[in-house]
């Protein structure tokens, strides 16, 4: 009867949490019952009710000092509420982690191994802090019990992709595990030990798993993958034989989460290992000759038409697109199309070649790859600009004209309709509105383009190149005033470890050259920042633009957000006007510039999926955050809804962003990728509202990612 009441509790509080709250005194009691399930329940209970109150965590500890908790289970939900605290602040709270730490040595092995996971999850702590549970978790490795050594060698896997050198006293342990009946609990120790083995070791290892891969199953498959990854990450020099057996784990049967893990991959190694591009992108065109999956296929088909037309004989890769226009479905066909014309575009030695494909396929049956035949031809056929805006810079064109789309609704949407006697509602107003949308879609393109131009730039920089493509690259935006001696605009490129500060600086003097132009930044007023790194422009002529950079190094999977302070320094040289020559010394000098703001924004690249609603009930309740907010500053919807796509910087679906005019209540849409490693995709539902003291409110919902990242937005989202 006791455990349906407080079941029943747990279930009202979501409803009337403030009911529920009155029964804090009786539920309190229940704890000190010897009822192994009503300890369980009761604490559940507290847990809904109290889950972000950091004393009520602590009281519980220390109640369980003076009367032990009996229930294994209760004691688990306890050592969860201690990890939602210590993942904040675990230098702060001794009680709690030490509490964690002597629960290591509980008779319970659940408990024992929950509380070196709430340990291990932890993000700030040292490998002398990570001890103790790997010292457990050692213990496990040898255990007669299947269970305990996967779930221990599961745990240490995870704990050896950030910390190695903690997990590197377990390594002798793992090699017996090698030949564990287990083949997943096998895998796993080969794939912790490459994380955490030397160089030496891989050839050895990689032969060992290569023997049994095919006898697990695709889940496992997959961690064996990502630890190829990371020891490309660590080993560049490794990458022939990591890409060898990539290659053959492609060829191997497995689904479609395998396989995308196997392209990822070998993607991931052709961005961050120049010299690995086009050994990668043949061992791509091999698998597209016999893949099974449309979405792949195209995926690795937009990347060929990127990558392949720098290569340095791009010519070898024709063949492999133009057999997928013969031989596949029409998907697969018309990405296949938009491919050639890339190569026909960036390579013109190439084009006339391309263009009599082109032509053939022009006769194709289905309509959309015949019109993107018939487009790409006749583009080819006409001026550079053309082609550069309409096959090369194609992304970013389209992203210019889809923003102006939705701002011009969005105006027309809040605009009333005027008449005229000539042409009925609006005609006065359609027409002006129809020239702004164009220059507004100009400007839109303008800007994209100059965001494209400033990566290129970013990839082409001789020590920024190994960096890669960012994960998401701001807006420029202007930090001092347009009409100055020095104009200069800023441009942010986060990735998941750093984030490097563009600065295009025009020289406006006349008769001046700029030497060792820099810009010394202030990262003291934003946490988590280190490492910082200068990259200087060598000279400056009067009238030209250069960029400078500077670099920052951040943990993976932490977003810093907070304003930066900026100094541009120089060396200032007068031009003789008899000689054209600079002074050989010059004069040393600096100019403050404005504030650098990095927002949430700046790590959440916008993204569209083609059934919203499909991918959030797939996702579930159970990855989900939900908090209601008072936004009593903002004093209509349409700003709301503005606010909030403009701070999360995701993508509206179906162009939600817009309120309908006197709507009491609208749901916005949101999509986006937060730059994580892999990159989160999150889907937020933000009800925006007026309430009964007709105040606009925000009921905000978000699923994808873990925990920790949905409670991270939510909170930035507040303050």
């Amino acid at each position: 009867g006791i455990n349906a009441e407080y079941m029943g509790g747990i279930h009202l509080s979501q409803t009337h949490p403030d009911l529920v709250k009155r029964w804090s005194g009786e539920v309190g009691e229940a704890l000190k019952q010897r009822g192994v399930m009503a300890q369980y329940h009761a604490l559940a209970l507290l847990h809904k009710l109290r889950k972000n109150d950091k004393l009520s965590v602590s009281k519980l500890v220390q109640s369980v000092n003076t009367t032990p908790i009996r229930s294994p289970m209760a004691l688990c939900l306890l050592i969860r509420m201690c990890a939602d605290v210590l993942k904040e602040d675990f230098e702060g709270s001794p009680d709690l982690s030490q509490f964690v730490v002597n629960a290591l040595k509980h008779s319970s092995e659940t408990v024992v191994f929950e509380a070196a996971k709430c340990i291990c999850s932890l993000k700030n702590v040292t490998s002398k802090d990570l001890t103790p549970a790997v010292l457990v978790l050692q213990l496990y490795l040898t255990s007669h019990k299947p269970v305990l050594r996967f779930a221990a060698v599961r745990l240490l896997n995870k704990v050896a992709t950030n910390q190695p050198l903690a997990v590197t006293t377990c390594n002798i342990d793992m090699e017996s595990l090698i030949s564990d009946p287990n083949r997943n609990i096998a895998t796993l120790a080969i794939t912790t030990l490459l994380k955490t083995g030397s160089e030496f070791s891989i050839d050895r290892l990689m032969k060992q798993i290569s023997s049994f891969i095919n006898d697990i199953a695709d889940e496992f498959k997959i961690v064996v993958i990502d630890a190829m990854k990371l020891l490309c990450q660590k080993f560049p020099h490794k990458h022939t034989v990591l890409l060898s057996f990539l290659s053959e784990a492609l060829r191997d049967e497995g689904g479609y989460e395998f396989k995308k893990s196997i392209a990822d991959a070998i993607i991931t190694i052709i961005e961050t290992i120049p010299q690995a591009k086009e050994e990668g992108l043949l061992h791509l065109c091999e698998f597209i000759e016999d893949c099974e999956f449309t979405l792949l296929s195209q995926r690795i088909l937009h990347l060929l038409g990127q990558l392949g037309p720098g290569t340095s004989n791009p010519h070898k890769y024709i063949r492999y697109i133009y057999n997928r226009v013969i031989l596949e479905p029409p998907p697969i066909r018309a990405a296949s199309v938009s491919a050639l014309a890339k190569f026909a575009a960036m390579c013109p030695p190439l084009r006339a070649s391309i263009k009599i494909l082109l032509q053939r396929v022009m006769q194709d049956n289905d309509d959309e790859v015949r019109d993107r035949a018939v487009f790409y031809t006749h583009v080819l056929g006409s001026s550079e600009e053309d082609i550069q805006t309409f096959i090369i810079d194609v992304a970013t064109t389209i992203r210019g004209l889809k923003v102006s789309k939705m701002e011009l609704e969005q105006k027309n949407a809040d605009m009333p309709r005027s008449y005229d006697e000539s042409g009925g509602a609006g005609a006065g107003a359609e027409g002006a509105d129809t020239s702004a949308s164009a220059n507004k879609t100009d400007a839109m393109v303008k800007q994209h383009k100059q965001i494209e131009k400033a990566v290129q730039g970013l990839l082409a920089h001789p020590k920024l190149k190994a960096h890669g493509r960012p994960h998401k690259t701001s807006e420029p935006e202007y930090i001092t005033d347009t009409e100055s001696e020095f104009v200069v605009t800023c441009l942010k490129h986060t990735y998941t470890e750093r984030i490097t500060f563009e600065f295009q600086v025009h020289n406006n003097m006349e008769d001046v050259q700029l030497g060792t132009v820099t810009v010394k930044m202030d990262c003291s007023g934003l946490e988590g920042l280190e490492g910082q790194r200068e990259y200087a422009i060598d000279t400056l002529d009067s009238g030209a633009t250069a960029s400078c950079y500077v670099t920052f190094r951040k943990e993976p999977n932490t977003f810093p957000t907070g304003g930066l302070t900026n100094v541009l320094c120089f060396t200032m040289k007068e031009i003789d006007k008899e000689t054209g020559e600079p002074d050989a010394d010059g004069t040393e000098d600096e100019y403050q510039l404005e504030e650098v703001v990095v927002n949430v924004c700046d790590f959440v690249e916008p993204c569209e999926v083609p059934n919203f609603h499909k991918d959030w009930d797939e996702i579930g309740e159970l990855e989900q955050h939900a908090e209601t907010f008072s936004l009593s500053h903002i004093k209509s919807l349409q700003a709301a809804a503005d606010e909030i796509v403009s701070f999360l910087g995701m993508e509206s679906h179906n162009n939600t962003r817009v309120v309908p005019p006197k709507s009491k209540s609208h749901t916005v849409l949101l999509v986006g990728r937060l730059g994580t490693e892999p990159p989160a995709k999150l889907l937020v539902k933000a009800k925006v509202f007026y309430s009964t003291e007709n105040i606009v409110t925000l009921e905000f919902v978000i699923r994808g990612g873990d925990d920790e990242i949905r409670n991270f937005l939510a909170s930035e989202l507040v303050s």
